[in-house]
């Protein structure tokens, strides 16, 4: 009986593996198909011949921190997750799990609004500077 549980963690790992870490790397490869493209637009603004206004460089940074921020959340919700299903009655494990789920939930949905305020904040700045 434990060596099945066993297997059912495993495997419920190996599945969340999969989805969350390397299908986004998969895409983002995916996305990168034209490296010539984006190396001379990388190298265009270190030279300053890509014109890229400040508030699109502070939206960007910005996207990656939160981003980065979201894919530790997730990984929260994974762990507690776990430390839940195998709490195997333990109260403490249990209570342990749950505040982990709590946390990164609340954790996520002040990234999403985050997100969300410095889209809107960035898109204006850049409506009203006509760039």
């Amino acid at each position: 009986m434990k060596n099945l549980c066993f297997k059912k963690i495993n495997s419920f790992f190996t599945t969340s593996l999969i989805l969350f870490i390397l299908a986004p790397v998969s895409a983002l490869a995916a996305s990168l198909k034209d490296a010539g493209g984006f190396l001379s637009d990388t190298g265009g603004a270190v030279y300053n011949t890509d014109t890229t206004s400040l508030p699109e460089i502070i939206g960007t940074i910005l996207n990656y921190i939160l981003g980065f921020l979201g894919v530790i959340f997730l990984i929260l919700t994974i762990y507690g997750g776990f430390l839940w299903m195998t709490a195997g009655g333990n109260e403490d494990q249990i209570k342990k799990g749950r505040k982990y789920l709590t946390n990164s939930i609340i954790g996520l949905a002040i990234v999403l609004a985050a997100y969300s305020l410095t889209f809107f904040v960035v898109t204006n700045i850049i409506k009203a500077t006509g760039q």
